[in-house]
């Protein structure tokens, strides 16, 4: 990273720490609801480990949201590349109803806090000085 723009550290500090609020905002989120998912799956240790024993909301829709909106408005993608971009974040949520681990209603709402996750990270988007000064402190 030393040899990275200012402009390159800003857009990688954001997007990780909007990754990081997701992963603990879904998981309260989630020990708050504590929706089981569709079937009755009885968690694994992986599972245990990533923090993904509960339903509501959906994880991986919220970060699948949250990115490709990143990415939309952040680099500049030709058209189908947008498309595709949509389409993948749909396809991971709705991947997720498919094999049986969440209804559908959770992967929507993974969605909106996704983007509402978004809405707070660009609240507070990182500048390129903050950036240097946490790339110094390492």
């Amino acid at each position: 990273l030393k040899s990275a723009s200012v402009s390159d550290l800003s857009l990688f500090f954001s997007p990780f720490v909007a990754l990081l609020l997701d992963i603990m905002i879904v998981a309260g989120l989630q020990k708050l609801a504590k929706r089981k998912g569709p079937y009755d799956v009885t968690p694994g240790l992986l599972d245990y480990l990533t923090m993904d024993t509960y339903a509501f909301p959906a994880g991986h829709a919220s970060r699948a949201a949250m990115l490709s909106k990143f990415f939309l408005n952040h680099l500049v993608l030709a058209i189908p590349l947008r498309i595709l971009l949509v389409l993948w974040a749909l396809c991971v949520g709705f991947s997720r109803v498919m094999i049986g681990r969440h209804h559908i209603t959770d992967v929507l709402s993974g969605f909106v806090f996704g983007y509402l996750q978004f809405r707070l990270v660009e609240l507070i988007w990182m500048s390129s000085n903050t950036c240097q000064m946490l790339i110094s402190i390492w």
